[in-house]
Formats: structure tokens, sequence, C-alpha cells
């Protein structure tokens, strides 16, 4: 049976109570046991079947809206968490490629990179740039073993930037990929870009979109990702983002399992 309004409602105040007080410092510190508590319900709540109108309702309580961002706020750090342990294991391992493809999100990021390529147009050779590609940039290296695609990764935070070069360095792919230590306002980067790649991580999204719209060429593409269906979507920034107008939306990428996420395509 399919959870009511008030249920979720109350579920997501009652999860709330405990999280209104953390930075993001200590939501990304805090022991597994913290986060297990927190995200083992968050994810029953997610996969559960629900109409897309309540979630729209959900999304319109203005009362609720404080606790859907920090909600949010916590899956990102905590997604955040676990990829940073695990650029640091891929260090430490013997046989990197062998302990990367072991990650239980591997999978997903294929079938992103693959998604991206056909959404894009993408062949061997073509250079992309990945804005929020943070402490290990899996589709960057995705696209580029197994698609021959070459990439530029740009990374807000000065150490996760220096753990993703020496991760990218670690997989030998030096020649394929580009760590650049900055935000949006690196862009556009000199030289050719096929795809400009907006990370789920990079934030504002309203700013780094408006920037977009004023710096980029007419003619580039660039790329980002939603969750469309579920209630998925309280806890996804650009869902309820508009693009400015200066974009033209080109194709839209349906996910396949265990893929959540839908690949948008626009135009400058």
């Amino acid at each position: 049976m399919a959870p009511s309004f008030q249920t979720i409602r109350a579920e997501l105040l009652q999860l709330d109570a405990g999280l209104q007080d953390l930075t993001d410092d200590q939501m990304q510190n805090a022991p597994d046991r913290i986060h297990a508590a927190y995200l083992d319900r968050m994810d029953r709540m997610v996969s559960a079947p629900v109409a897309d109108a309540l979630v729209e309702r959900l999304m319109a309580d203005a009362d609720l809206r404080p606790a859907i961002v920090r909600s949010a706020r916590l899956r990102r750090q905590n997604m955040l968490r676990l990829e940073v342990q695990f650029a640091q294991s891929v260090m430490a391992s013997p046989d990197p490629w062998a302990h990367l493809q072991g990650y239980v999100y591997y999978r997903n990021y294929q079938i992103l990179a693959r998604m991206e390529c056909e959404g894009a147009g993408l062949h061997a050779g073509d250079r992309v740039v990945f804005l929020g590609s943070g402490p290990l940039p899996l589709t960057l290296i995705c696209l580029s073993r197994e698609h021959g695609i070459e990439g530029v990764g740009i990374e807000q935070d000065t150490g996760h930037a220096g753990l993703s070069e020496r991760a990218v360095h670690k997989l030998g792919l030096d020649h394929a990929i580009q760590i650049v230590c900055g935000n949006h306002f690196k862009l556009p980067l000199g030289g050719p870009c096929r795809l400009v790649m907006i990370g789920a991580d990079a934030m504002p999204k309203g700013e780094i979109f408006a920037h977009l719209a004023r710096s980029l060429e007419p003619g580039q593409m660039i790329s980002y990702r939603i969750y469309e269906r579920g209630l998925r979507r309280l806890f996804d920034a650009p869902s309820c983002l508009a693009l400015p107008p200066e974009f033209r939306e080109i194709a839209r990428i349906q996910p396949e399992p265990p893929v959540n996420n839908t690949c948008v395509f626009a135009v400058r």
C-alpha cells in the first residue's frame, strides 16, 4: 500500500528534527551509525511507489521545504563521504582498476556515461568538461575508459580536487583526464569542448546556469541530471529548475535500472 501524504510528511519532519543543527562538516564526518539511522529511513521512503500528484503536493508545502532541503543536504554529504572513502581506498589498492569496478555504484556510472554519449552524440577523441567532478570523477573515468572520451573535471574543493587528481593518476588516466580546481567561473575553458556536464553536487544551480547562459558560445551543448519520478524528486534541487531562456532543451535520455537519473541535454 502506497504511503499517504500525511504519513510521508510526518516522516520527513521527524527525520528533520535531528538534522536542524548539523553543519555540512558534521554531516559528512558523522559516524556510519548516524548516517545509517537517517539514510536507511530515507532510502525506504524514496523507493515507495507514490503518485506524481502527491510528490507535487509535498514539494509545494512551504512548511515542509526546510526539512526537504536539510534531508537533501544529508544525502549529498553522505554520497560525498562515501566517494572520498572510496577514492582513498583506490589509492591504497595494489589493483586500483579491479577495486574501482567493485564500487557499489560503478555500474550506475557506466550506464550514465553511455547515456551521456547517446544524448550528446559523443565519439572517441571528443573533449568534455564536468563541473563539480568531486573527489572521484567516475563519470569522466567511465567516459575515458569505455568510450575514449577526453575530459576536464572542475572541482571547487581543494582537497577533493587533489584527491581526484591522485586517483586519476593511480588509474593511469592522466593522458585523458585533467582536474582543475575551481568553480563555474572557470568556464568557458580554452580549446574545443563537445559537452559541458553539470554535476549533481555542483551548486548553486541557478547561479551556475545563469553564468553558463551568459558565457558559453552559441551552439555549446550542456547536460545535467534530474529525477523525474517518485519521492527522489524531493531531494534533487535541479528537478524544479527552469533553464534560462538562452538554452533550448534538445533531448532527454530516460534511465534504466539501476540508474534513476534522467539525463537532460540542451544547447545554448
